[in-house]
């Protein structure tokens, strides 16, 4: 199968937001996928599970999702879904403050319907079914709903589109075989997807995914399994999947290492975005491996334009989920 007619293979919709296939960039002994810089307004692995969330949202309608206040997926989320006509509300729960969240919090705010902030991770779940009954009320029908980091089965698959993109360069000589594919896992959409898609493009390589959350395997996994019924419901089914090693990093979420820091300014070195509190600690990993192939799953575009419309000032409401580490 090939990637671009992974959609109408499955029946399935899909909003395009990337320019194209990512391109690939040597980077000392890794190949860097560069999904940092895969769109035109606003880059990163979100984007991918977007075009396929978006894709099936109603048109016009109200959008309710949730994760961490200054992450990546909310802010994308906002973005695009106003872009394309939708209105994001954004359940956000704290994290640590850095400069680069406090950025993409301003940038959320200036895009985001509403924010209902949530005291904690765990008490964001509670925040979310009362702000599906506000939006169901005031809008005379539900939101449609995506789970953190938009890694719903849908959004996976956009995942999946990635990995078979992947083994089509490789089959085409565009890309040298990889001895092994490293990709940062938060919410394990995007490494679950990688992993059905490289297997089902025929390309049986180790992926090595870095947990950033603390979830680890089974979260991946049982993320491949929602994604891999999805897809078997719909007629296709996936190979024997390649060998799976999951790396955990020691580290708390949102809070930057120094392997972090230095594998961020070594990559920045060569035009490559990557942040020091999350991808960057998945690429100090990788640097130390040898050959293979990195995923750069950050955004890579600028954040000033998407924050000119905000306030300078968060209110206090929202300051509070950002705390000092």
């Amino acid at each position: 199968m090939r990637a671009a007619a992974l959609a109408t293979s499955l029946g399935l919709g899909v909003i395009p937001l990337r320019e194209g296939p990512s391109r690939y960039d040597a980077v000392g002994a890794l190949t860097v996928m560069r999904e940092d810089h895969n769109a035109i307004v606003l880059g990163g692995n979100k984007v991918r599970k977007l075009e396929w969330l978006l894709g099936a949202a109603q048109t016009g309608g109200d959008v309710l999702t949730l994760g961490p206040a200054g992450g990546h997926h909310l802010l994308a989320s906002a973005v695009y879904a106003r872009r394309h006509g939708f209105r994001l509300h954004a359940v956000a729960w704290p994290q640590p403050h850095t400069p680069r969240a406090e950025r993409h919090l301003r940038a959320l705010h200036a895009h985001a319907e509403h924010i209902w902030p949530s005291p904690s991770r765990r008490a964001a779940v509670a925040v979310f079914a009362r702000a599906w009954a506000t939006i169901r009320v005031a809008a005379g029908y539900p939101p449609t709903a995506w789970g953190p980091g938009g890694s719903d089965p849908l959004g996976t698959l956009g995942w999946v589109q990635a990995g078979l993109e992947i083994a089509e360069a490789v089959a085409e000589g565009r890309l040298n075989r990889p001895p092994r594919v490293w990709v940062p896992s938060g919410s394990g959409g995007t490494a679950a997807g990688l992993w059905l898609g490289l297997a089902l493009g025929g390309l049986v390589v180790e992926l090595h995914a870095v947990d950033i959350t603390g979830f680890g395997e089974p979260l991946i996994r049982a993320q491949a399994l929602r994604a891999r019924r999805m897809l078997a419901n719909r007629g296709v089914a996936i190979p024997v999947l390649g060998p799976l090693t999951v790396v955990r990093e020691a580290s708390a979420y949102g809070v930057p290492t120094a392997p972090g820091e230095a594998a961020a300014a070594w990559a920045h070195g060569s035009g490559i975005e990557v942040d020091a509190t999350y991808s960057g600690k998945a690429l100090a990993h990788a640097r130390t491996s040898g050959p293979g192939l990195f995923i750069a799953t950050a955004n890579g575009r600028p954040l000033d334009p998407l924050s000119a419309s905000g306030l300078t000032t968060l209110p206090a409401r929202l300051a509070g989920l950002l705390a000092p580490r």
